[in-house]
């Protein structure tokens, strides 16, 4: 049994003004051959469940590591990214042939400068070059908008169950033995595809509590069960400006009858929840008065997702920390955002020099941004292990990152922010969030799972930029206003398609 394994992951976001340049991309590491098992062989992530299935199933299978490309979630990523991730993958293909699988790991939800769908079109080109004998096997994250080319060219494609994201490993692993299994020509399960017509902002629904919760908890007692093989609910990252988008739904199970009959029922459950995927922001100033009032349990969380890198925005934006300036003097409070050129004066100034800042507004031309007096109040290197539960152990590198101290406001200032939902993000450049009034957070829902932990009260906040959770605000050109929550359909009718037989 012969497998090539590789990835090209980024999430997109049409809003973000900065295409995201191969420069961008290689920030975070580009990986073939066996720098790849070095690299990702036992960590927290789809390569690393795929390596486990193989280890654990089929421990005789030679294994071919081909390209492995991810970035932090920025700008439409410029095409000559695609075509250099190609450029290398193509020629380790055909090198690799005769192959019986090829494990693909991606977001879904990537955009280049000249496809609106690059997965597909990847999946598509390997599938020419490989013939309908070869299994392709598809990893993605829950957000990935699925498209009729990725499954009439894939023959397995399974999401992330969890958000915040937590079982990354398990995905992979999920998608790898139906892959193996298939290759052994023990069965290769029927996969069948409904589009559902919403999107939902990524702030108004996780798999803590609540109706996406229990959707995920049904389609896991009918895998439990053996009413299906697996199954997956997919909500469209919605800064995609695109014109057929989608979420959907996935089910695989043992006949085409099977599939077919669940995915219109739990597309028909998934869309009766749509008016659940709702959220009330609060003004910044609400939240500042919350983290005055003396009763409130500390910290409080100011969530800015719409300035969420996780989500593709800019990461720039000093809105938020201005109003804290002129709201909140008294409080004890952090925030954090991407200014190279404030972090590369800090660390010309050193510890405890005093200057001028203009801080933020370093991408995004449209972020707020502001000039103030500060401290340095420390210097890192940017490189830390986040503490998870999503991605533990996993290492971040943000660049040059300093500590600005105006007031009683403390500012992270980096080059490239990462992990934005880990509290290590603070912790290790200093900052203990549990010991502050009121922290600022620049994630969607991937904070959760190690916030809710330690936070006094978390508050969603309506705040500017790319990821705005207010979709209707956002300058959409090119989708169309037929879904919800522009229209409301209240009983459309689905189309299944099936992901390749061998």
């Amino acid at each position: 049994m012969k497998i090539l394994i590789t990835e090209f992951r980024q999430e997109s976001n049409s809003f973000n003004p900065v295409n995201s340049t191969l420069e961008f991309w290689r920030q975070t590491g580009e990986y073939e051959g066996e720098d790849v098992r070095t690299q990702f062989h036992g960590q927290a992530c789809a390569i690393g469940g795929f390596f486990k299935a193989i280890d654990e199933l089929q421990p005789d299978a030679e294994v071919v590591c081909g390209t492995v490309m991810a970035c932090q979630s920025g700008g439409v990523a410029e095409q000559s990214v695609m075509d250099h991730y190609l450029s290398r993958l193509m020629p380790q293909i055909d090198k690799a042939l005769p192959l019986d699988g090829i494990f693909i790991s991606c977001h879904g939800a990537l955009m280049t400068t000249e496809y609106d769908d690059p997965e597909g079109e990847i999946t598509r080109r390997i599938r020419e070059k490989v013939g309908d004998a070869t299994v392709i096997a598809v990893s993605t994250d829950l957000h990935a908008y699925i498209s009729k080319t990725i499954i009439e060219n894939a023959n397995i494609i399974l999401a992330y169950l969890t958000y915040p994201h937590v079982d990354y490993v398990e995905t992979g692993f999920r998608v790898a033995k139906l892959g193996l299994e298939a290759i052994a020509g023990k069965s290769l399960p029927v996969t069948a595809w409904v589009p559902v017509p919403m999107i939902a902002p990524a702030a108004a629904y996780n798999t803590l509590k609540g109706a996406f919760r229990d959707i995920i908890e049904y389609g896991n007692a009918l895998k439990a069960s053996g009413e299906i093989i697996d199954f997956s609910f997919y909500q469209m990252q919605p800064w995609l400006d695109l014109p057929e988008p989608n979420s959907s739904v996935v089910v695989a199970a043992k006949d085409e009858a099977t599939a077919k009959a669940w995915a219109i029922r739990l597309a028909d459950l998934f869309y009766s929840k749509r008016a659940d995927f709702t959220l009330s922001l609060l003004p910044v100033a609400d939240v500042i008065a919350r983290a005055q009032d003396a009763s409130q349990p500390k910290p409080v969380i100011l969530v800015d997702s719409a300035d969420s890198c996780n989500a593709g925005a800019a990461g720039d934006n000093m809105a938020v920390a201005l109003e804290i300036l002129e709201k909140g003097k008294d409080l004890r409070t952090a925030t954090i955002v991407n200014a190279p050129e404030a972090a590369k004066l800090a660390h010309e100034l050193g510890v405890g020099a005093t200057a001028e800042f203009s801080i933020g507004a370093s991408r995004d031309p449209r972020s707020v941004s502001l000039t103030r007096t500060a401290r340095v109040k420390s210097l890192h290197d940017g490189v830390f292990r986040q503490e998870g539960p999503a991605g533990r152990g996993m290492t971040q590198r943000i660049g040059r990152t300093a500590v600005l101290s105006i007031g009683r406001l403390d500012v992270v200032v980096c080059e490239w922010m990462a992990g934005n939902g880990d509290p290590q993000l603070y912790r290790a450049h200093g900052i203990e969030p549990t010991l502050y009034d009121l922290v600022v957070v620049k994630a969607s829902t991937s904070f959760r799972a190690a916030y809710e932990k330690i936070a006094g009260v978390i508050c969603e906040a309506n705040t500017p930029g790319a990821a705005s959770s207010d979709l209707k605000s956002l300058p959409f050109s090119r989708l169309p206003e037929t879904i919800y929550p522009w229209q409301d359909d209240p009983s459309p009718e689905w189309a299944v398609t099936f992901t390749r037989t061998l």
